[in-house]
């Protein structure tokens, strides 16, 4: 999932950025591991220098003369080239100056922003995202259930199913019960696991068929794990922007 940094210096508004991206947070809309947002850009670079490898999407506003917003773009595009970077712009701002060679960004919004535009942005990026870093090195997940300890490599997990104050993790021929939460195991997992239901979270690359009628994911083990209300956009925009899933 995505780490995000954000600089909004327009809390005041009706419509703000801040209030989006944490409204979406707190629900677990958007597929966001973390997230960091900021009113004054000095207290932004002194977080991100300290805390560099926790983000890879920086969303800022940027209006005439804020020139210290492009610089800062332009530094994390050199240190981080696989960094993710969104303007939102006024629209009296000169956007030539946020879509330079040397920035790229990967998303423009106008001010006031527009909820559906970001999230729709949001999630294209995690599509990319997920297909850049699929093909790396599946990290292991370590568990503790009883007294015994575990390592399996989560390139064989299919998903997590929360079963009362366990959760259980499911791979093609085993199935592990422990004590935890479904934040603390997000926070060990790559990008390409995210939550579809309040009770499961999977591995979006084991994903076969997408059926948005019925509400279901099929997996490629032939499990049918349920979609709700509340993740059915996310799940949708990420399904509709791979290669490898059937959707109904």
């Amino acid at each position: 999932m995505l780490g995000v940094i954000a600089l909004d210096t327009m809390k005041k508004e009706e419509v703000n950025l801040s209030e989006i991206l944490k409204t979406a947070y707190s629900k677990r809309e958007l597929p966001i591991k973390r997230l960091a947002v900021f009113s004054g850009f000095e207290a932004l670079s002194e977080h991100y220098a300290e805390n560099a490898d926790r983000y890879n999407v920086f969303i800022a506003l940027i209006s005439e003369g804020d020139d210290d917003y492009i610089k800062f773009a332009r530094r994390l595009r050199r240190e981080k080239d696989d960094v993710f970077i969104v303007f939102a712009v006024d629209r009296n701002a000169d956007i030539s100056s946020c879509v330079r060679p040397s920035i790229r960004p990967s998303g423009i919004l106008f001010i006031p922003p527009d909820k559906e535009h970001l999230y729709r942005v949001i999630n294209e990026i995690y599509a990319e995202h997920l297909r850049s870093t699929e093909k790396e090195k599946q990290p292991m997940f370590k568990i503790k259930s009883g007294g015994d300890y575990f390592t399996v490599d989560t390139g064989d997990i299919f998903f997590f199913e929360s079963q009362g104050k366990k959760i259980a993790l499911k791979t093609a021929g085993q199935e592990i019960s422990f004590y935890s939460n479904f934040d603390s195991v997000l926070e060990q997992l790559p990008d390409w696991f995210i939550r579809c239901h309040k009770g499961f979270v999977i591995n979006i690359t084991k994903v076969l068929q997408a059926n948005f009628t019925e509400m279901t994911l099929t997996l490629r083990d032939k499990s049918v794990i349920p979609i709700s209300r509340t993740y059915r956009d996310n799940v949708r925009m990420l399904i509709e922007s791979g290669d490898n899933y059937a959707r109904v």
